[in-house]
């Protein structure tokens, strides 16, 4: 009779551990490394375009990152799209709508794509201050033309 109990018993405390195990790992953060894609980003979005602030850069599709950047309220997004037939180190850039296009089109290092090379020959940048000071930093209702 002790044979079925114990075996009983057993069962129960197995089930009772697998819940337990189970609560716990919903609980408890995973740990994961430091991103250093992102890190990457920033520091090359810092460079092409100083004076502007970085409101987010988020993990998107297939190793690319979208960012966002502000300058006097006005906001520049894109698509940050490292590799896909580029070397590694160099990137595509996918700008969310036309004027983010036009910012970004003075800072590629292509006169046809819009791309960032790792080490071009010429960096191209965009800094908040000339963006200011050429007076392109206003709404667009108050330029009808554009």
């Amino acid at each position: 009779m002790s044979l079925p109990r114990n075996a009983r018993l057993r069962t129960g405390a197995s089930f009772l551990a697998l819940a337990g195990v189970f609560a716990l790992s919903l609980s408890v953060p995973i740990p994961s490394p430091p991103d250093g894609g992102r890190e990457s980003v920033l520091r090359e979005v810092n460079e092409r375009l100083p004076g502007w602030s970085v409101d987010r850069i988020e993990r998107s599709w297939e190793g690319a990152f979208t960012v966002v950047t502000l300058c006097a309220g006005r906001e520049v997004g894109f698509q940050f799209v490292p590799g896909h037939g580029l070397p590694a180190q160099n990137a595509w850039i996918q700008p969310n709508d036309a004027f983010s296009r036009d910012r970004l089109r003075g800072v590629s290092d292509h006169w046809r794509h819009l791309v960032w090379y790792d080490n071009p020959a010429l960096m191209n940048t965009l800094s908040c201050d000339e963006e200011i000071a050429g007076g392109r930093h206003t709404s667009m209702e108050s330029r009808p033309y554009d």
